[in-house]
This record gives C-alpha cells, sequence and structure tokens, in this order.
C-alpha cells in the first residue's frame, strides 16, 4: 500500500545491495537513495512518475537501471556521479524516453551509457544509434 518513498529514506545506506520497489509506488523523493554504493541494479516500477532531485546519485557501484514507461520527470542530480553506469532499460519508446522532463545535470559524471527502448537504442544524449 505504499505510494512513496519519503525523502533521504534510505540516504548513505551504503550496505544496501537492492532494493524491491513496489508496483503501488509513485513517486521517488529526493535523496533516497544517496550515496548507497552498493547497488548494482535498480529496476524503477511502472507505475513510477516521478523520480526526485538527488534520488540515487553518489550511487558508484549502479551499472544498469530499469525504467518503467510512467515515468515523466527525473529530477535535478537524480543519477548525478553514478560513474558505473553503461545500461539503462527504458519500458517505452525513443520518443516517449526523450520526452521525459529530466532536471539540471541529472546524469552528470554517469559512465558512457546506453538507453534500450522498446524501438531502438539511444546514447547518452538522446540520439538513435544505429
Amino acid at each position: 500500500s505504499v505510494t512513496s518513498i519519503g525523502s533521504s529514506a534510505f540516504y548513505n545506506c551504503n550496505n544496501l545491495t537492492s532494493v524491491t520497489i513496489p508496483d503501488s509506488v509513485t513517486s521517488i523523493g529526493d535523496y533516497v537513495f544517496y550515496n548507497c554504493s552498493g547497488f548494482t541494479s535498480v529496476t524503477i516500477p511502472g507505475s513510477v512518475t516521478s523520480i526526485g532531485d538527488w534520488a540515487f546519485s553518489f550511487c558508484s557501484g549502479l551499472t544498469s537501471i530499469t525504467i518503467g514507461d510512467s515515468v515523466t520527470s527525473i529530477g535535478d542530480h537524480a543519477f548525478y556521479y553514478c560513474g558505473d553506469l553503461t545500461d539503462i532499460t527504458f519500458q517505452g519508446t525513443m520518443q516517449q524516453w526523450n520526452n521525459i522532463s529530466k532536471g539540471t545535470d541529472w546524469n552528470y559524471n554517469t559512465g558512457s551509457y546506453t538507453i534500450t527502448c522498446t524501438d531502438g537504442v539511444l546514447d547518452k544524449d538522446g540520439q538513435q544509434i544505429g
């Protein structure tokens, strides 16, 4: 029955390696998983519409993210300094990905990742590959 994960809920939980976000959650607040360096992958369910500011920043071990197609906004610095990030899987189209409102420096100092959408692959800048 949880519908949102509040600000700083798991802030600095360095030993946290994974979390299951229930389908009832529609928003992930600010700083929720800030500096959870033990994460390697995260799945954000299709019910989530917004990812807060600094939500996953400094998750230095994070290599892959799966994002549901209901996300319409990604906050400022949301994945800031996720330096090992190599893959984002977006469960929607390339156009839907490019229409998501993305905050300031949302992906600053991240790895050279690709975004795999249902209809193609994008580079870090949102340009189609191939």
